[in-house]
């Protein structure tokens, strides 16, 4: 699984885009995802949107 920080509050995991509406909340999904699986993380840490990754 590859995680990308592709701005402050946007985070990559594979092909998917999690926006965040702080850093903060950002940081948590982050190392949330190190060390457990997407759906997990995204129902701890919610994203304000989700979308494709070009």
């Amino acid at each position: 699984m590859a995680i990308i920080r592709v701005s402050p509050t946007e985070i990559t995991v594979d092909d998917i885009t999690y926006v965040f509406d702080t850093a903060y909340a950002a940081d948590a999904f982050e190392a949330c995802v190190a060390i457990t699986d997407v759906p997990y993380c995204v129902d701890e840490f919610p994203p304000v949107s989700v979308r494709k990754s070009k």
